[in-house]
């Protein structure tokens, strides 16, 4: 996770907003800060006419654009690096025990802990998987309805119902959306596998999923969203 100051993000505000598959969502409309220039919470202007204010732990910067990442994305990749923490702390500790480097009694009190935060944690990404197939239902219901409208639209064309300059126009932001929508689709099928391998194995992230947690904070330099950063800069610097 990045944590942003309001140096970083004041040149942002009137830009727009986009999400990881390049769709637009809306406008930067203010930030929230502490005292110490830390931004917590931005507010978001979804379309013309919804404000929200989202959590500035889902904002990245990529190419020198603000992207927003979804909930279901933001909650997986978080409960991801908790279980893999969790796992690593366990393997620690049997390898400590193992090597009779710490007493039983220590042992005993660590790995009961241990345990109660796997299970916690388990808990936590069942309720996260629930939260990613709602999303792919919700994508698969779009792409059908993508598919009919583009079909009902080549038949009006081929029918000679409608310009050819509006049917490319169409055909074109159609087959735009159906493939972020496929491509959100197949992401998040591949971040469920990688949990449930998290759940029951001790496995590393597979290079998908570390490419996901990779974003670009500024150009030419990369962050893994998980780790925590400040960010410090000014309009002199950032020139």
């Amino acid at each position: 996770m990045v944590v942003y100051t309001v140096d970083i993000l004041d040149k942002y505000i009137g830009q727009k907003v986009k999400d990881p598959y390049n769709r637009s969502l809306g406008t930067l409309a203010s930030i929230y800060s502490e005292v110490d220039g830390t931004v917590n919470a931005v507010e978001i202007l979804f379309g013309d006419s919804v404000f929200k204010t989202v959590e500035a732990s889902r904002i990245t910067i990529h190419n020198g654009e603000l992207v927003l990442l979804p909930e279901w994305k933001y909650l997986a990749l978080r409960v991801i690096d908790r279980l893999e923490r969790a796992r690593r702390r366990a393997k620690a500790l049997e390898d400590l025990y193992a090597k009779g480097e710490i007493p039983k009694h220590a042992y005993e009190e660590f790995k009961a802990k241990v345990k109660r935060d796997l299970d916690n944690l388990k808990e936590e990404a069942r309720r996260t998987k629930t939260v990613i197939k709602n999303r792919i239902n919700e994508l698969e219901d779009q792409i059908v309805q993508i598919e009919k409208a583009l079909t009902a639209l080549k038949m009006s064309y081929i029918a000679g119902e409608i310009r050819e300059r509006g049917y490319k126009t169409a055909a074109e932001a159609l087959r735009q959306g159906r493939d972020r929508d496929l491509e959100e689709k197949n992401e998040a099928k591949k971040i469920i596998e990688t949990i449930q391998k998290l759940e029951t194995s001790d496995v590393e992230l597979d290079y998908a999923i570390q490419h996901t947690r990779t974003q670009h904070v500024e150009e030419g330099q990369e962050e893994t969203q998980l780790f925590v950063e400040v960010l410090q800069g000014s309009a002199e610097s950032n020139a």
